[in-house]
């Protein structure tokens, strides 16, 4: 009888990190959705130069997106310095 119940136990487990895999899975394309909706973004901004302010505020979303788990550390430094190399030093 103990057999029958461990078996039934082990296959709940198994059911259940399947699940969980699932769902960090469908996690996961998500963050890479929005993180390239903010690529498309950045490429299109090449028109007019921006003002020292608005790359700031980009920068301060970069961060609040990075915090919020929207994008890994590679991508959060990599636009992070495409943004800060548009700064003007006066």
């Amino acid at each position: 009888m103990a057999t029958g119940r461990s078996s039934f136990a082990k296959r709940q487990r198994d059911m259940a990190k399947k699940a969980k895999a699932a769902q960090k899975r469908e996690k996961r394309l998500e963050k890479t959705d929005d993180v390239d909706e903010l690529d498309e973004e950045m490429e299109e901004d090449t028109g007019p130069r921006l003002s020292n302010e608005e790359i700031m505020e980009r920068v301060a979303d970069l961060h609040r997106r990075y915090d919020d788990g929207g994008m890994d550390l590679d991508t959060f430094d990599e636009l992070k310095a495409e943004l800060m190399a548009q700064m003007v030093i006066d």
